[in-house]
């Protein structure tokens, strides 16, 4: 897709360049309208506050482009309805947060009376077009064998490269023993044109499915493929009669923290880590 910003046209402020254009061209190809998402959890209950409903909204949208092999990057427009002006600093900090683009979706945002449900703050509708007319995106996932593991170690370096200057350190996927871990422990592995763009590494215990490693390559942030893999995660946990789904993360990386909450993960504990603090997440499934 290409963005549209002629001359004619005022020129999009820098500070908005990521979350704004004025227009965006799409190729012919499969075209996705996604209806208007509330922030209702996958459980039915609708969030309180703005922030959270906001967030809820975005990953249901997101869930659909994943379901229909597309990603943010296929986004051409978004629509934003608010009831309430004040909410719109919220709207533009977690945009910025979540769905900035170097060609991000032409956007409206509206502030209207009220929802069609009551209590929601906040309604996010999209369109979405396959960025080639053959729709591709990536396959089906595959289990990780010996030949794989260079691709692997590649992969994780680049996932988790951006949290060495904030903990002063390599995280510790970055210097696990592959080799070991393909032989000892579950990798599902998402490939597109050949290309790895995200693995997820589980191990059974008792009561619970451990994730050991989940990482999405740069290159394909921002297209769902964290939450597919996540999701992916969970079915294998109730394929083993496991209830409960448990990882860790470190308490720098906010982003990932942030990413698991909203996915349904609740903190159980926190304690020191190699000089920072671990934070250990579950949730029932």
């Amino acid at each position: 897709m290409t963005i549209l910003d002629p001359p004619p046209i005022w020129t999009v402020p820098e500070p908005f360049r990521t979350i704004y254009t004025h227009a965006r061209t799409a190729p012919a190809g499969r075209t996705l309208f996604v209806s208007g998402q509330f922030g209702v959890a996958p459980d039915g209950r609708m969030h309180e506050d703005f922030a959270d409903q906001l967030g809820q909204a975005m990953d249901n949208v997101e869930a659909l482009l994943v379901a229909a092999g597309l990603g943010l990057a296929d986004v051409a427009k978004a629509t934003f309805f608010l009831t309430r002006t004040g909410d719109l600093p919220v709207l533009g900090e977690v945009r910025r947060a979540r769905w900035a683009s170097d060609a991000p979706a032409a956007v409206t945002v509206l502030v209207v009376a009220g929802l069609a449900r009551p209590d929601a703050l906040v309604e996010v509708e999209v369109t979405a077009v396959a960025a080639d007319p053959a729709g591709r995106g990536p396959g089906p996932l595959r289990p990780a064998t010996k030949e794989d593991v260079p691709r692997i170690e590649a992969l994780v370096k680049a996932a988790y490269a951006k949290w060495v200057p904030v903990i002063g350190r390599e995280p510790v996927p970055m210097s696990a023993d592959y080799a070991l871990a393909v032989r000892q422990h579950r990798f599902d592995l998402l490939e597109r044109d050949g290309a790895l763009v995200a693995l997820v590494e589980t191990v059974p215990r008792a009561d619970h499915l451990w994730i050991e490693n989940l990482a999405v390559s740069p290159a394909h942030h921002g297209q769902g493929l964290g939450r597919r893999m996540l999701r992916h995660a969970e079915d294998v946990a109730r394929a083993l009669g496991h209830p409960t789904v448990r990882l860790a993360t470190n308490q720098a990386f906010a982003g990932n923290v942030d990413f698991y909450r909203r996915a349904g993960f609740t903190v159980e504990r926190e304690e020191p880590f190699r000089g920072g603090v671990g934070v250990h997440l579950a949730k029932t499934l």
